[in-house]
């Protein structure tokens, strides 16, 4: 069976964080990742707790949103170690190709009609994913539809996609199967909508938990014990 994920909750409040999680499980998910904002950012332990309770296991995330290249990079700097997920918010093409080749960088966010082409030069040096947020969708239909085609067409053959719900509210929030028919309508094949919510996600989040556990070594060697060592599958690393 699969394991559904929203791949990026908005934590503004502690109440409508329980109110989330607990959505969540009601919608059939197994995981979110939470970007926490104002005065949450260190609450995660306790409302990872909560989760837990709910059904629902809690990653963190950080959402970047730079203006420049140098930003991006002093922004990413220290923080790999604090967050299993990073996302890039791409507001021109300069940063649009940076983050697509920095291995710290998770997931791609570009925005409705954005400020530069969606083009195989984009493509051909993308290393990360692409995340489609579903609040995004709701704010501005047809703008949005108008990029994921494109996406989908340019840069869908070669990196995987996600689609999140970027969202703070339970009214916003939409089942993995309705996440996953942004995609259908598009022509995107079925299966592959639905690991946009589920294989994909879950992918980066056991990367990334695994890399940042005591018994990550190096590429491809993760520890059992005091002395044993396990070698990981080049797809988790």
């Amino acid at each position: 069976m699969r394991r559904y994920v929203d791949f990026w909750i908005i934590g503004e409040e502690h109440e409508r964080v329980v109110e989330l999680v607990k959505a969540l499980a009601r919608l059939g998910f197994s995981d979110a990742v939470i970007e926490l904002r104002d005065g949450l950012t260190g609450s995660f332990k306790g409302l990872e707790k909560i989760a837990a309770e709910t059904g629902v296991r809690l990653h963190r995330k950080l959402v970047i949103q730079p203006n420049s290249r140098k930003e991006l990079l002093q922004m990413l700097r220290g923080s790999r170690g604090r967050y299993e997920v990073i996302s890039i918010i791409c507001k021109n093409l300069e940063i649009a190709l940076v983050a697509a080749r920095d291995s710290r960088v998770d997931s791609l966010i570009i925005p409705p009609r954005p400020s530069f082409r969606i083009d195989k030069g984009i493509a051909s040096t993308i290393r990360n994913c692409i995340e489609l947020p579903f609040s995004w969708y709701l704010a501005d239909r047809q703008s949005f539809l108008e990029t994921a085609l494109k996406i989908i067409q340019i840069l869908g053959r070669r990196t995987g996609l996600i689609v999140s719900s970027a969202s703070s509210s339970i009214r916003l929030l939409r089942g993995p199967k309705e996440l996953a028919s942004l995609l259908w309508v598009l022509g995107y094949p079925q299966e592959k909508a639905l690991d946009t919510v589920s294989k994909i996600p879950s992918q980066v989040i056991e990367k990334n938990t695994l890399k940042l556990s005591d018994r990550y070594v190096m590429k491809g060697v993760a520890r059992l014990g005091e002395e044993d060592e396990e070698e990981i599958p080049a797809d988790i690393l």
